[in-house]
């Protein structure tokens, strides 16, 4: 599946959509189980391609787990996606009821009073009680326990139209009634008719009765929106008034042209208020595109929304410049325009006028409909010159100033190349003209600022004087020539030759010796010379040997499958490119004990076998059981299913696909794993147990363990965790490790990496989610890479490439160095893991701030409290930023297999 159904959590009655999709896309038919049936297509319930839509979410009838079947039309073969469940929000409407006393004619004053708020829904629920729309505090005299409000000591005060409000995910529950509460007294009003919402028909007459005893008078509210007629750029304030409960019972929402505005436009546009049931509209500035048909609708919970008459917004367009001219520079004798737009309720007239001059312009300066045409600029063009834009509304004007420059123009550009030789000077000229005088500035190899050093000067002129040259002064020198007019440069290569008997620091006492020093040096250069010779040469064979490896591979091809494509041909080597950029990287520094050259280079050498190699780890496709899929990676799909070893003997397994064989750097990761994991024997490692290519997708079998990846199991140890969402065989509620445990596993994990260590590979991705577990509590190093599902969140793309960043040192994200140091410090991340059950490190960051404080190396790991004071000390080691700090991993599988023991004692 390239799509697998996710769980949701649905409110009842929305719609949802379950996801279905599988690779290859063509010939391939859907079907939907639901609690292991066919699911029958309903209006409610019905399939688009492989998309499951139902259109109201029912908790009754969608509470069993759906099921996705992807049948090849074809071939019949199906598969099954991993079961997703829908979880249903739902609430009630919300009912006041009276609990004591039990009828409402016996309440008295000082009576004891208890109203209880039924409502029935999914999850833990809140609690809210108002009185007259307006929230109920607890006082001396009123209690208030979840759903039950305690009245003691009634009096008059107390009466009222009191509501509840409960609140869960599914939101708020709908208020149907309120419930009347009377608490009669000889000095107040007390209602005896409350008013009831009426239904009524457009036209018909309404009754609302409202009847109160001891009461001088009773009155009704309710206010419209005012149209207004505004200028552009003015404030502006609508109004729309309310009577009803407080939020969030009742709230409202405007309607422009009948679409909702945004609760707040932000501080240059509109903002919206509700003070007590008076909403206002408030515009600082307001604009053209702000005109139209405003009304407010409201909405109180359990009733139909209501709206107010619309009231129109008028706004008339004030007069303008659209844009603002601004000051230019103009070349001279170029050809340049000068634009004037304006615009305002009617067009306004626009023209030029220079400051203290005629309004008429010279012959090669025209003013058409307010812009400036230069036809060849001349000098006299510079000064202040004013637009002015008039209409019935009145006159405007603005005022710019237009200079006339020379661009910068080289008089003198470097010689380039240039020659110099060790410990003598050598100037790069450089000069150019222009108006204003221009400035030069010099460069290195595109870096500013680098040539502070006393040797080098900027004379007048602009030529760069170097007093004594240095070796290290060869490079691409820049000049750069810039006034307001614009900039130039120019680029010169300096070569810098070797000086005979030159040295810069050289003592003039010292020049006996420095006969012996040339022959030193010229010892050691022609025995680096020698090796750097030996080495190409050396390259040069590896490379030859390379291709007849990858023609004997093709041939293979060819045999085993009859008619292989060439631009499809499987397992096909990409290794040169890669290597030719690991090459640059090939000097580092010493501390790096194992490097991503290593990796690949072992790799490359390990996948280029002879035919019979090729043919001991074939296996055929007919000796797996149904597939069952655990999740995708780079390559494809990654399964779970059955190997049959020897007649009824079966074992678990794990299947990564490699679907795309033309994808040249996916095939080479392919074809790393693959080497990687063959050329390893420890019980701490995945076994490679075959490679199936009778047909595409080629599939690489690999050992599986009962309990799956040890990231499921961490998360299914929480105790707010009661499953794994990916794998079915694992129970439902996994044990909690304890720290002994977590100790034993991590000695495994350090074994099972070391002995990746000895045979100088790189494994560049440990992390829980890429070890397995198995039932007698054993780890193995594995490679399942599920990059897309359904670990997608633990990896971040940087720099084109997909990365498992938060597990990373420095030198790996940022230099593109993997080595020993680089899985040392991806090994720490993982016992941190173990001991936080699987908690996502750094999960309140998002990856922007990883990768900053990672780049200021102020990114910082803790140890888990829980474990042993040597264990965090080992931790902190191996998360040291300079990876010559780290510990080797011999030296962790030591210290780690001490603190074992200690743990025992």
């Amino acid at each position: 599946f390239s799509v697998s159904p996710a769980e949701h959590s649905v409110v009842e009655g929305l719609p949802v959509r379950l996801r279905c999709e599988a690779q290859p896309s063509s010939h391939v038919k859907y079907s939907w189980k639901i609690d292991g049936q066919p699911l029958a297509p309903s209006p409610r319930r019905h399939q688009v391609e492989g998309d499951l839509y139902i259109t109201r979410v029912n908790r009754i009838l969608d509470s069993e787990k759906f099921v996705c079947v992807a049948t090849h039309e074809e071939t019949g073969y199906s598969i099954e996606s991993s079961p997703a469940k829908i979880d249903v929000q739902w609430i009630s409407e919300a009912i006041v009821q009276l609990q004591q006393p039990k009828l409402p004619s016996t309440i008295h004053v000082d009576n004891e009073i208890e109203l209880r708020c039924h409502v029935d829904g999914s999850g833990d629920m809140k609690y809210e009680w108002f009185k007259n729309t307006v929230s109920v505090a607890k006082s001396d005299r009123v209690e208030i326990k979840k759903k039950k409000l305690h009245i003691h000591r009634a009096i008059p005060e107390d009466s009222g139209m009191y509501t509840c409000v409960a609140k869960n995910e599914a939101g708020a529950s709908p208020v149907t009634d309120s419930y009347p509460l009377i608490v009669s007294g000889n000095e107040t009003a007390t209602i005896k008719d409350v008013p009831r919402n009426l239904i009524t028909k457009r036209g018909e007459p309404a009754v609302l009765h409202c009847v109160f005893e001891n009461a001088d008078e009773v009155q009704w509210f309710f206010k419209e929106i005012e149209s207004l007629s505004v200028m552009e750029g003015d404030s502006v304030t609508l109004t729309c008034s309310y009577s009803g409960m407080e939020p969030p019972v009742t709230h409202v929402h405007w309607l422009k042209d009948g679409a909702q505005l945004r609760e707040s436009g932000g501080p240059t546009r509109y903002r919206v208020t509700d003070n007590h049931g008076n909403v206002t509209l408030h515009f600082k500035s307001v604009d053209l595109s702000d005109k139209g048909h405003y009304m407010c609708q409201v909405f109180t919970t359990g009733f139909p929304s209501l709206f107010s008459d619309p009231a129109v917004l008028t706004v008339e367009e004030k007069l303008k410049f659209s844009p603002q001219p601004v000051n230019k520079r103009l070349e001279l004798g170029s050809t340049a325009k000068v634009s004037c737009k304006a615009q305002g309720a009617t067009n306004p007239m626009v023209k030029w006028v220079k400051e203290g001059e005629d309004e008429e312009f010279p012959k090669h300066v025209q003013d058409i409909n307010g812009t400036l045409h230069f036809n060849g600029v001349l000098e006299e063009d510079k000064g202040r010159y004013t637009c002015i834009a008039s209409n019935a509304q009145g006159s405007i004007n603005h005022t710019i100033s237009i200079d006339v420059v020379i661009a910068p123009k080289f008089t003198v550009q470097p010689q380039n190349p240039t020659e110099a030789i060790e410990g003598y000077p050598v100037m790069l000229h450089c000069a150019a003209e222009g108006d204003p005088k221009p400035t030069i500035q010099w460069d290195k190899d595109s870096r500013m600022n680098n040539l502070d050093n006393p040797r080098f000067e900027v004379l007048s002129n602009g030529s760069l004087y170097i007093k004594e040259v240095y070796l290290s002064d060869e490079g691409k020198y820049g000049c750069t020539a810039g006034n307001s007019g614009g900039l130039k440069r120019e680029e010169v290569q300096l070569n810098v030759k070797a000086g005979d008997n030159y040295r810069a620091d050289m003592d003039l006492e010292a020049s006996d010796d420095g006969t012996m020093m040339t022959k030193t040096v010229t010892i050691t250069l022609s025995a680096a010379a020698g090796y750097m010779v030996l080495v190409v040469g050396l390259m040069l064979y590896c490379r030859y040997r390379r291709r007849r490896r990858k023609q004997q591979y093709l041939q293979e091809q060819t045999e085993e499958n009859g008619d292989v494509q060439e631009e499809q041909t499987e397992l096909k080597e990409t290794g040169n490119k890669v290597n030719s950029t690991n090459k640059k990287k090939e000097n580092r520094d010493s501390h790096k004990s194992d490097g991503a050259d290593t990796a690949h280079s072992q790799s490359s050498n390990q996948s280029r076998k002879s035919k019979s190699n090729y043919d001991k780890i074939a296996v055929s496709r007919s000796n797996l059981k149904e597939l069952k899929p655990l999740g995708r990676g780079e390559f494809g799909e990654i399964y779970s299913t059955k190997y049959q070893v020897d007649g009824d003997k079966e074992s678990l397994v794990m299947v990564k696909s490699l679907i795309n064989t033309k994808d040249e750097i996916a095939l080479q990761e392919f074809k790393r794993h693959l080497d990687l994991i063959h050329k390893l024997n420890h019980e701490n490692v995945v076994k490679l147990i075959g490679l199936c290519r009778e047909e595409e997708p080629d599939f690489m079998i690999l050992e599986y363990t009962d309990w799956g990846d040890l990231k499921q199991f961490l998360i299914a140890s929480r105790k707010d965790n009661n499953s794994s969402p990916t794998h079915e065989t694992k129970p439902a509620r996994a044990p909690q490790l304890s720290v002994a445990q977590i100790l034993s596993l991590s000695n495994q994990a350090a074994k099972g990496l070391k002995h990746l260590a000895d045979n100088r590979l790189v494994h560049k991705d440990i992390a829980a989610r890429n070890c397995l577990i198995a039932s007698n509590l054993t780890i193995k190093i594995s490679l399942p890479c599920m990059t897309k599902e359904p670990y997608q969140q633990e990896y971040t793309k940087h720099r084109n490439q997909i990365i498992p960043l938060r597990w990373l040192p420095y030198e790996a994200v940022y230099e593109d160095e993997y080595s020993t140091k680089s899985d040392v410090y991806s090994f720490s991340c993982l016992v941190w893991e173990m001991f936080h059950q699987g908690e996502l490190p750094f999960n309140k960051m998002n990856d922007e701030s990883v990768l900053t404080q990672l780049k200021t190396q102020t990114l910082t790991w803790k140890p888990h409290k829980a474990a042993p004071p040597a264990l965090q000390e080992l931790q902190t080691q191996c998360w040291e930023n300079d990876p010559r700090e780290r510990p080797t991993f011999d030296e962790v599988v030591s210290k780690i297999g001490e603190i074992v023991v200690d743990s025992c004692l």
